[in-house]
């Protein structure tokens, strides 16, 4: 085998395999422009502003790794439970799911999809960072109040 077959059998191979890569990696995303301070599963705060969230991998039937950006700029990567759940919601759509904490900020929890045969959430809270701060009043939970704030996003 002369050298320039090799090299050329290299670069092929080598383009194949990257458009594998991308037609695997190209996940779906979602944003909708969030109108107050939100709260990210990492405990990051982040202004107003679009919030898009790409799936990118499924790495086991039990967990979906994501990444965001808050207005153009990457914020991180995060992983979910996948759930299917009761609820609809317009196929090409997803509605993200917050609540409201104690300082009025908004956090994520995760967002819901539709594929059209059922609806997957994405849960984010299960493997989200507590989050503490010195001089925050811990709260009764029997006397919280669980407000759900849902922001539908395309």
């Amino acid at each position: 085998m002369t050298k320039a077959t090799r090299t050329r059998g290299l670069i092929l191979m080598g383009a194949l395999l990257l458009t594998a890569t991308v037609a695997n990696a190209g996940g779906r995303c979602y944003t909708a422009q969030i109108p107050q301070t939100m709260v990210l599963p990492d405990g990051s705060t982040h202004a107003p502003g679009v919030l898009r969230i790409c799936k990118e991998k499924t790495i086991s039937p039990a967990s979906s790794l994501h990444t965001s950006d808050v207005a153009g700029r990457p914020v991180g990567m995060f992983l979910s439970v996948p759930r299917d759940v009761e609820m609809s919601v317009e196929e090409g759509k997803a509605l993200f799911v917050f609540k409201r904490s104690i300082r009025d900020e908004i956090e994520l929890v995760g967002y819901a999809v539709s594929d059209g045969s059922g609806t997957t959430f994405f849960d984010m809270g299960r493997y989200g960072a507590t989050r503490t701060a010195a001089g925050v009043p811990i709260l009764d939970p029997n006397g919280s109040d669980d407000t759900v704030v849902l922001i539908a996003g395309r």
